[in-house]
């Protein structure tokens, strides 16, 4: 899995970041953003030196092998981003570790920007990722996801996110269409990512099985998360 995308693959599958950081840093001093699955730290190193002082950053793995600050240190060096003399001047970005599916360990309303590329297909609690990311954001706050599947995955555990009503399979585009404070939006890459605001969401949803398609095939990466309406 790639670990180290930056700024660039942001803009592509998230939209153009800088431009909703600009516009809230015109209405509050300070922002802090969160990206969850920020593996080797490229994306918040790249926010982080290119706005500075105006921006607190946490990210989020799940285990520390996964990236934690000396990699992200290593990795901005190796990569040129920042040299040595520089890192005395800023601020580094915070690492955290757990499942973003089950918890995002932050305070509730304390985040205006969270971002996540190419991580949710990882997680096995996918709607309570959503509805942890609702939790987090501040009353202005937006998430920006990548849409939760892979083309890398075999046709039989497509989608990655499947929900069930009475026997019958619905989609996940058709439910999240009846929440008002989420929504599918197209990427510059053509491929659909989801938009968050702030929300209380109760999905109405029961998580009845996750399948790690990496204990299957090692060289396969993702979870098929099945739900049922309750």
């Amino acid at each position: 899995m790639v670990k180290t995308r930056g700024l660039i693959e942001a803009r592509k599958k998230l939209g153009n970041v800088d431009r909703i950081i600009d516009n809230m840093l015109r209405k509050k001093k300070k922002i802090k953003i969160f990206e969850s699955g920020c593996g080797y730290g490229r994306l918040i190193m790249d926010l982080v030196l290119k706005y500075g002082n105006r921006i607190d950053v946490v990210g989020m793995n799940f285990k520390k092998n996964h990236g934690g600050l000396e990699k992200m240190i290593s990795n901005a060096l190796k990569e040129k981003i920042i040299l040595k003399e520089e890192l005395k001047k800023i601020k580094l970005p915070k690492i955290i570790y757990g499942d973003a599916g089950e918890k995002i360990p932050l305070k509730t309303g304390s985040i205006d920007l969270v971002l996540s590329q190419t991580s949710v297909y990882l997680y096995k609690n996918k709607m309570n990722f959503f509805r942890e990311v609702g939790r987090v954001l501040t009353k202005e706050g937006v998430g920006l996801i990548t849409y939760p599947g892979s083309k890398k995955i075999p046709k039989e555990f497509q989608p990655l996110l499947k929900i069930y009503k009475k026997g019958k399979q619905i989609s996940f585009d058709s439910f999240i269409k009846s929440f008002k404070n989420i929504r599918l939006f197209k990427n510059k890459e053509g491929w659909p990512a989801i938009e968050i605001k702030k929300a209380n969401f109760d999905f109405g949803l029961e998580l009845e099985a996750a399948i790690n398609v990496n204990h299957l095939d090692k060289k396969l990466f993702g979870v098929q998360s099945i739900y049922y309406v309750k």
